[in-house]
Order: C-alpha cells, then sequence, then structure tokens
C-alpha cells in the first residue's frame, strides 16, 4: 500500500512539471495595449497578429465601440495584404502576389470581421463607415 501512494505521488509531482499554464501574449498585454501597437505600425502581417491577439484579450470593460474598431481595422489589414500590398513603407514599397486560394481564404476572414463590423456600424464614426462601405464594395468586386 505504500508503494501505491508513492507511485501515486510521484505521477502526481512528475505531471505537475509539464503542466504549466499557456503563456501570456508575447505581443502585447492587453487590448488595447494590441489595439496601440497594432495602429503604430505598417506592416499589414503584424496589425491582423496584433488585432487577433487583442480580440482574444478583450473584456467588457474595453467597449464594445473599441471591439468594432478592431474588427474593421482587422478587415481593412486583411484586405490589404491579400491585395499583396505588405505595408512596408522603406525606400522600395513591397509588393507581393498571392495564389487565388489564399486570396479566397483571407477574404473569407475580412468578410467574417465585416459582418462583426455591421452588426453595430451605426455606432462607427463617418469615417470608419466609409471605410466599411469601402471594404465591402472590394469584397464584392472580388
Amino acid at each position: 500500500m505504500e508503494k501505491f501512494f508513492l507511485v501515486i505521488t510521484f505521477i502526481f509531482s512528475f505531471s505537475s512539471l509539464f503542466s504549466k499554464e499557456t503563456p501570456p501574449s508575447k505581443l502585447c498585454n492587453s487590448f488595447s495595449d494590441c489595439s496601440l501597437k497594432a495602429n503604430k505600425t505598417d506592416i499589414y502581417r503584424k496589425k491582423i497578429s496584433l488585432y487577433e491577439e487583442a480580440l482574444k484579450l478583450f473584456k467588457k470593460s474595453d467597449g464594445e465601440v473599441a471591439k468594432i474598431k478592431v474588427h474593421l481595422f482587422k478587415a481593412n489589414a486583411i484586405i490589404r495584404e491579400a491585395q499583396g500590398d505588405t505595408g512596408y513603407k522603406g525606400e522600395i514599397p513591397v509588393k507581393v502576389s498571392h495564389k487565388p486560394e489564399y486570396k479566397d481564404a483571407q477574404f473569407q476572414k475580412a468578410e467574417f470581421e465585416l459582418k462583426e463590423v455591421e452588426k453595430k456600424l451605426t455606432q462607427l464614426q463617418g469615417s470608419e463607415q466609409e471605410l466599411y462601405e469601402e471594404l465591402s464594395r472590394i469584397l464584392q468586386s472580388e
């Protein structure tokens, strides 16, 4: 019986070494931190990652309008990146081309984001509503 308890104790001790919690994001610390960092960068892939992280870290206290704006800006970054714009603003702007399958998948992601925006579109400012309309037209033409 004593061996049984030793084995059980060993198993629990050993398993606790490997059952660590998921480490916090290395991109940013909070919804607002992620949003600010995304707004400061021009690189679309980085913006998308930061906006995704912001949405994961969203709390009701961050405000519903702020969340809707993140969905809008994430859709914008996804569409621009899918169209080949990297956002890089160095001496030579870098453009890329993507396979049609990749573009289609990205446009579907952007469409999801815009559907989230559409639910609360009236809460956005005029310039943000115009961006929504522009992105919707781009998706319809693709």
